[in-house]
C-alpha cells in the first residue's frame, strides 16, 4: 500500500476528487463502490464543484454499507449521505447507482443482489473506504474473513457508540450490511482516507502489523493496488 501524506483535510480532498474524476474521463463505465461518514464528504462536494455532471453520465455506483434497520431517508444512512453530498448534486441518474436496503426481511438476498450486480460488472473499478478507531473497513468489524463477499456483520461496542453522531437523537444499532473485503481485495484501485488526530493509532497500527482479520485495515497490505490517503493530524504517529 502507498501512503500519501496532506496538510490538511481540503488538500486530501481535492486530490481525491481529482482522482476519481480522472478515472471516470478515462473509463466513463467505471464502477465505483463508495463510503459515506464524515471525511469522504469533503471530497463529494469537491467532485460536485470540480466535475462536469457529465462525467458521470455511464458510471455505476454502489454504496458500500448500511446500517440494518436504518431507512434510506435517516440522516445517517449511508444513501443519505453520497445522494445528498454527490448523487443530487450531479443529477446522477438513480438508475446507475444501488445501495443496500438495510430495512428489507431478507438481507441474505440483498448480499447475494449485490454481489451479482458486482459480479456482472467485472468487480469494482475502485473502492474508497474510511477506517474506524478499531480498524474496522466498511462494517467489516475485527475477527470477520477477508474472504467475505457481501454479508450481515454484528457491530462492535466502539461502532455502535461512534456511529451515533450520524444521527440527531440516540438510534438503536446492532448489526451491518457491507460490501465484504473480498470485494475490496478484487477491486482494480483501493483508496483509504482518514483525517484527524483520532484515527493516529489505528493507522499506525496498520502500518506496522501484519495482516490480520483481528484488524481489518491490514487487508490494505494484500492489494497490490491500494492507496492511503491521509492528513498530517491522522499521520502524527507514522
Amino acid at each position: 500500500m502507498q501512503l500519501q501524506t496532506f496538510q490538511n483535510a481540503e488538500q486530501l480532498a481535492t486530490h481525491t476528487a481529482n482522482y476519481i474524476i480522472d478515472l471516470v474521463r478515462n473509463k466513463p463505465s467505471a464502477t465505483l463502490i463508495l463510503t459515506s461518514g464524515d471525511t469522504p464528504v469533503l471530497t463529494y462536494k469537491k467532485i460536485v464543484e470540480l466535475a462536469q455532471p457529465s462525467d458521470f453520465e455511464q458510471v455505476t455506483i454502489i454504496g458500500l454499507d448500511e446500517w440494518v434497520g436504518i431507512p434510506a431517508t435517516s440522516e445517517g444512512s449511508c444513501r443519505y449521505i453520497v445522494e445528498e453530498n454527490l448523487l443530487k448534486p450531479l443529477e446522477v441518474n438513480p438508475a446507475q447507482y444501488t445501495f443496500f436496503d438495510a430495512m428489507t426481511t431478507d438481507l441474505e438476498s440483498e448480499c447475494k443482489r449485490v454481489d451479482e450486480l458486482l459480479y456482472t460488472k467485472g468487480g469494482a473499478d475502485l473502492i474508497i473506504v474510511g477506517v474506524g478507531v478499531n480498524g474496522h473497513i466498511g462494517l467489516n468489524e475485527p475477527g470477520y474473513s477477508f474472504d467475505n463477499y457481501c454479508h450481515i456483520t454484528q457491530l462492535a461496542d466502539v461502532t455502535i457508540t461512534i456511529g451515533q453522531k450520524y444521527f440527531k437523537e440516540n438510534t438503536p444499532l446492532t448489526q451491518g450490511i457491507t460490501i465484504g473485503l473480498k470485494h475490496l481485495l478484487e477491486a482494480n484501485v483501493a483508496i483509504l482516507i482518514a483525517t484527524g488526530q483520532r484515527k493516529a493509532e489505528v493507522l499506525k497500527q496498520t502500518f506496522v502489523q501484519e495482516p490480520s482479520v483481528k484488524l481489518p485495515s491490514t487487508v490494505f497490505k494484500l492489494h497490490s493496488n491500494a492507496f492511503v490517503w491521509i492528513d498530517e493530524a491522522a499521520a502524527q504517529l507514522l
